[in-house]
């Protein structure tokens, strides 16, 4: 099982609500991201992984470094063992 984490770091698609929602009713935006964002510390889904005992990969925050990161999983998923790739995206 090869798992990869698209990590934006929040819940982007719960902002985009509560935007639309304060929008109909004539409220500012501001407040939007409260609540919504997985940030201080920032939560490093591949050493969660290992305490699971899974291979974790990352987190990968640069894109050059995505297919590499992707080749070692693929190459462990093959030996029959988990992996997790935590790649941290836009928070959109």
């Amino acid at each position: 099982l090869l798992t990869v984490m698209h990590n934006n770091r929040g819940y982007h698609a719960e902002v985009m609500f509560v935007q639309r929602m304060a929008a109909q009713r004539n409220r500012g935006v501001d407040r939007a991201h409260i609540g919504t964002r997985l940030i201080e510390p920032n939560i490093n889904y591949a050493k969660m992984a290992e305490t699971y005992g899974l291979t974790g990969i990352g987190p990968i925050t640069d894109p050059k470094d995505i297919a590499a990161a992707f080749k070692r999983g693929i190459e462990i998923v093959k030996r029959g063992e988990p992996v997790v790739i935590d790649t941290i995206t836009q928070p959109r």
